[in-house]
């Protein structure tokens, strides 16, 4: 009996000691997640995770270009697995936000952008700020944030002369055509940090493929926000959560209608709005409270992760886009409900304080895009609910060579994987006016001049 009862002691103090235990380790793990960098990959090495090879390059690039004596960071670049020196290469771009570039090495990691551009000789460049490049000068001594260094050093300007210095390395090392011209692909806000490469360095580019993206200069030239409004595509939703909010804010609401909205689904957007309503039916409020608990639904989630220190160039980059929109944004109708808006104001609530203290000024773009003489082609998506096709019309008509072409499909555009696929790569392989691509153009599921 003795026995029985030590060793019921002995398991408990075990059953404490990896309780203790795993309480230390997820505090440890915790600390690690939100702290604020405090180091960087130093000169002449790499990431373990993925050595230099024939596919994956370092270079030193300066912390601000604008001023080169502050010192350089370690940057790198990754060629696909079909990549053929010295041929055509696409510059497939991202932005802060999409943060799609990381340690990318083995077929599994490669999936997501072969299914796009399998096959052809791209490009992808990691972004400074974007993990595991992230730069400690953009925090205060005592943790805060640098806003004007923030924007200075992970504005996308900056990341303009990345890619421009990433095209210079391979040209010397012969990874390009003997002109040195490559080709742009991006999509969202890499949709638009193509059209601002184009602005600066277009001479060195022969076409470009911009989908389903906005441009911040074009809507304002056309007194209208850089995002598309809920009425445009949804109205029903629009009057409800409009109702709704007059009343009290509905970020979470907002942010889950946001992300169905991505995937066109209206249904169930009109549906977890008319949760909220007094009397509404049960299934509807589960159908809300299922999607709400959904990691990538779940705003709070989604506003903690956003807040912790290695994901501050996500706010740079929206805030760049869209910070002039937000001070303005107050709806007064259903017609100005902004679902992107109503979030990202949630989670800019910092930026927009600066720069109501006047820390910190709205960026502003102003692109010639007239001064491109290169091909260029935009799609763009009937149900999009983040950019419209008139949008994509007025960047369109900006270029003096470039197409417009318009699918049945969201943002997310993912309804017609092999045609978009061998769309591309007849226009990056035999451009835009040949008889292949504009082939494309004349298939039923594109629906431009129809």
């Amino acid at each position: 009996m003795k026995y029985k009862i030590k060793g019921f002691k002995f398991f408990k103090f075990i059953v404490l000691i990896v309780f203790v235990g795993s309480l230390v380790y997820g505090c440890y793990e915790y600390n690690e997640f939100t702290a604020v960098p405090a180091t960087r990959l130093a000169t002449g090495s790499y990431y373990p995770e993925m050595p230099p090879d024939s596919h994956h390059y370092y270079l030193q690039l300066p912390i601000d270009h604008n001023d080169p004596p502050k010192g350089n960071f370690t940057d790198f670049y990754i060629l696909s697995p079909a990549f053929k020196q010295g041929q055509e290469v696409i510059f497939w771009l991202f932005d802060n936000q999409q943060e799609a570039v990381g340690m990318i090495n083995s077929s599994d990691d490669f999936e997501y952008f072969e299914n796009n551009l399998g096959g052809l000789s791209y490009v992808l460049i990691g972004n400074r700020g974007v993990s595991p490049t992230l730069f400690p000068e953009v925090y205060n001594k005592n943790g805060t944030v640098n806003y004007n260094l923030a924007l200075k050093l992970y504005g996308s300007s900056q990341q303009i002369e990345d890619i421009e210095a990433v095209r210079q390395d391979m040209q010397k090392k012969g990874l390009l055509p003997p002109d040195g011209k490559i080709m742009l692909y991006g999509g969202s806000g890499g949709g638009f940090l193509v059209q601002q490469y184009l602005d600066k360095y277009g001479s060195h580019v022969s076409r470009a493929l911009i989908e389903f993206s906005g441009a911040p200069d074009i809507a304002q030239q056309h007194n209208v926000t850089f995002a598309s409004n809920l009425y445009e595509q949804n109205p029903d939703a629009a009057k409800l959560y409009f109702a709704l909010s007059q009343n009290e804010t509905r970020t979470s609401l907002a942010f889950t209608m946001f992300k169905l909205g991505l995937e066109g689904d209206k249904e169930s957007q009109t549906r977890i709005v008319e949760s909220q309503v007094e009397g509404s039916k049960l299934k509807d409020k589960y159908l809300y409270f299922k999607k709400w608990i959904n990691p990538p639904y779940n705003f709070p989630l989604v506003n903690f992760i956003i807040g912790i220190p290695s994901e501050l160039e996500v706010k740079v980059r929206i805030y760049e886009l869209i910070g002039a929109d937000l001070k303005e944004y107050n709806p007064a109708s259903p017609q100005e409900v902004n679902l992107m808006y109503e979030w990202t104001g949630v989670i800019l609530a910092d930026f927009l304080k600066a720069n109501a203290d006047g820390i910190i000024s709205v960026p502003h773009f102003s692109l010639n895009r007239s001064n491109y003489i290169g091909e260029v082609m935009v799609w763009s998506g009937t149900k999009d609910q983040d950019f419209n096709k008139q949008t994509a019309k007025w960047i369109s008509d900006s270029y003096p060579n470039s197409q417009q072409a318009i699918f049945n499909d969201t943002h997310k555009r993912d309804k017609y994987d092999d045609y978009y696929s061998n769309f591309r790569k007849a226009f990056f392989i035999t451009g835009l006016n040949s008889s292949e691509t504009q082939s494309y153009f004349q298939d039923a599921r594109q629906l431009s001049g129809k």
